[in-house]
């Protein structure tokens, strides 16, 4: 849901259609991820790129001055 909810809050922001679809589709890509095959490794991995993720967004919304999508850590 966190992706989904960066793509959809960058498109009310009227940021490029390009970088919302990219995010749309990586959220399109992890719902297809089987979870009875993740190990405890993978999702330490999920989460670790998924923190880095954020953390480069939190630039682009902070430089655009559009605040923050979530206060505190999500993982």
């Amino acid at each position: 849901m966190l992706i989904q909810d960066v793509s959809q809050r960058l498109s009310k922001e009227g940021s490029h259609p390009r970088i919302v679809e990219q995010l749309q589709h990586l959220d399109e890509i992890l719902s297809l991820i089987d979870h009875q095959v993740v190990t405890e490794s993978d999702l330490e991995r999920i989460e670790g790129s998924t923190n880095q993720l954020m953390k480069e967004i939190g630039l682009l919304f902070d430089h655009q001055g559009m605040g923050i999508l979530y206060a505190g850590t999500c993982h």
